[in-house]
């Protein structure tokens, strides 16, 4: 499953409905009295921050979903049912926030829940669309409005209807997801569907609660101290950063803390055979995949020049319990990586180098970045949405229903919000491995992201199609700014 931005994604015309939560339900969230579980650390920092700048008079849209199409007339009557089951079947979807005093930017956050009895849906067309491009304006004005971090509920679900076909969005703001909620959300959904239009129970494995999660992770925070030895290694991480964290190797053209529009680049890696023979390298090399990506990458900002260790941040997902396997939330924890490459490196040479310092910053990852930084006195995401650049690694092969995603036209759909940083996702689908991009749109970022993902391609199909890649002579660019 391809991710892009909306933008990207062709909506054919047709009648739009918007499905909402009924009146009731607000009503019941207005009684609903404060839950025990706090608000996991990633909910607290994007909530806080996201009202800082509303506070600011800044509004950035931050959300991502999912679009796929489903054949034949839409069923009303079962698209409900199976939307009201899906939010029984997660806790995530039924629960909300509120600050104590009036605020979200400061105080006691409190969490409300309410049972999955009390969800019902209003279902209402907004209009019949003609024109493709009038169609996906006003699909993003509505997922946007419908998204809002300060509002629950912050998700929204929109049908397309025409002759033969529906197209189905779901969009989230980041409170709700990850990026495993959102691939398995296409099989999750589609199955409720078929389940309630044929009158029979949907077949999905028993899942937990991201609710829970947060409960068992504010739990287990509370017990590290300023010694652990996760603290220490953020902070002389981010001591050898110049005291923030680690920027993207290249220049972006931007100001520290300037938030700017951004843009996205797209690039097909390696195709299915070239992901098979590259991971064969790896793996010849007693390393994985990702690890290899992490070399590939580190020898990228090496061949542009960009002064080393290579440094960025690397997501990983928290998900240690069986129970949160298939749980929608934001399952998510990061840590700090520096790979050091010698003179004239092969990827061969960095390959170990590279394993060795994501198995260090998985270690790291447990430990929530939140609370690190609480620990050291800090806020990196006082008034910017992206805390840090990152690369991110996933492997979508073998996720349910992936076998599915190209009859069903599906997609992951990302909002781009205003931000200061470039942040790089390597996908692997059945399709081949892919880089998503989203940078600051200047002239400078554009450039060197271009520059950034062609010879990171570059890098990867030598390896696939020789077994080996030798970083070229530095092309020298100026330090990051």
């Amino acid at each position: 499953m391809k991710m892009t931005e909306l933008e990207d994604y062709a909506v054919r015309p047709g009648l739009v409905r918007e499905w909402t939560l009924h009146p009731s339900v607000f009503s019941a969230a207005r009684r609903a009295g404060r839950d025990a579980a706090p608000p996991s650390y990633n909910q607290e920092s994007h909530i806080r921050t996201m009202a800082r700048l509303t506070e600011l008079g800044t509004r950035t849209a931050d959300w991502a979903g999912v679009a796929f199409e489903l054949p034949d007339e839409l069923d009303t009557g079962a698209f409900g049912r199976a939307l009201v089951a899906w939010m029984g079947r997660h806790e995530s979807l039924r629960s909300g926030f509120r600050q104590a005093g009036g605020e979200m930017a400061g105080g006691e956050m409190h969490r409300f829940t309410l049972p999955a009895d009390a969800i019902e849906l209003s279902c209402e067309a907004l209009g019949d669309f003609g024109d493709a491009a009038a169609l996906n304006r006003f699909l993003r004005d509505r997922l946007d409005a419908g998204t809002h971090t300060l509002r629950w509920p912050s998700f929204v679900v929109e049908t397309v209807q025409r002759t033969g076909s529906v197209t189905v969005l779901l969009a989230f703001d980041h409170l709700h997801f990850d990026g495993y909620t959102l691939f398995g959300m296409v099989q999750e959904v589609r199955e409720f569907y078929l389940a309630a239009r044929e009158g029979r129970a949907p077949v999905l494995a028993a899942t937990g609660s991201h609710v829970g999660y947060s409960a068992v992770e504010r739990h287990e925070a509370q017990g590290i101290d300023r010694g652990h030895p996760a603290v220490l290694a953020w902070e002389r991480f981010l001591a050898d950063c110049g005291g923030r964290p680690p920027r993207f190797p290249l220049p972006l053209g931007t100001r520290e803390g300037e938030l700017l529009p951004q843009k996205s680049l797209f690039r097909w890696l390696l195709d299915p055979a070239e992901t098979a023979a590259f991971t064969d390298v790896c793996r010849a090399e007693d390393t994985i995949l990702p690890s290899g990506v992490l070399a590939a990458a580190a020898m990228t900002a090496s061949a542009l020049g960009a002064p080393g260790p290579y440094r960025t941040v690397m997501p990983f997902h928290t998900r240690s319990r069986a129970e949160w396997t298939f749980s929608v939330g934001w399952f998510v924890g990061v840590g700090p990586v520096e790979v050091d490459l010698p003179p004239a490196c092969d990827f061969r040479t960095a390959l170990p180098l590279a394993q060795a310092a994501a198995r260090e910053a998985r270690r790291v990852a447990r430990v929530p970045f939140f609370r690190v930084s609480e620990l050291l006195g800090v806020d990196y995401r006082r008034t910017e949405p992206d805390p840090f650049s990152l690369l991110s690694y996933m492997d979508l092969r073998e996720l349910p229903g992936a076998k599915d995603w190209a009859r069903l036209n599906a997609r992951l759909l990302t909002r781009i919000s205003d931000s200061g940083k470039a942040c790089l996702w390597a996908m692997c689908a059945p399709d081949g491995l892919y880089l998503f991009a989203r940078h600051p749109d200047t002239g400078v970022a554009a450039t060197n992201l271009h520059r950034f993902a062609e010879t990171f391609r570059e890098i990867l199909r030598c390896v696939a199609r020789t077994g080996n890649a030798a970083t070229a002579a530095p092309r020298r660019v100026p330090a990051p700014v």
